[in-house]
């Protein structure tokens, strides 16, 4: 399995999502079904899709569903992340943490979403 297709995110307000991720970080919606709480968006090298918890919940079990902030998702490398970061908060997206360099040549700088899943933009540092 040395592809990753789809990353999908289960989200406890689907609406606050879906706005989040169309309207705020402008993301390009392919498929949307409403009534099971369901979005599909294009990225440049995966699908990324928000399904409400209230559907999923019957599809795999609530004791199969976990809590945000287990994983961090990462943003493709940027040209400029601090560009980046100042058009993502000019839109509202709260940072947690501003763009820093790190001891191992990346800049990075984290947000979560409206369920509190991390997210992480990043550019390598030429040397």
């Amino acid at each position: 399995m040395p592809n990753v297709e789809w990353i999908i995110l289960i989200t406890q307000n689907y609406e606050r999502a879906r706005t989040f991720y169309k309207d705020i970080l402008q993301f390009t919606v392919v498929r949307e079904t409403p009534e099971e709480e369901f979005c599909q968006f294009k990225l440049n090298n995966c699908f990324l899709a928000i399904y409400g918890k209230k559907f999923v919940s019957p599809l795999i079990g609530d004791d199969r569903i976990g809590k945000a902030a287990t994983a961090i998702y990462s943003f493709g490398e940027s040209t400029d992340i601090d560009n980046e970061y100042q058009r993502l908060k000019s839109k509202g997206v709260e940072f947690f943490k501003e763009p820093q360099t790190q001891p191992w040549g990346q800049r990075t700088a984290y947000f979560t979403d409206p369920d509190g899943n991390i997210w992480e933009i990043q550019q390598w540092l030429k040397k």
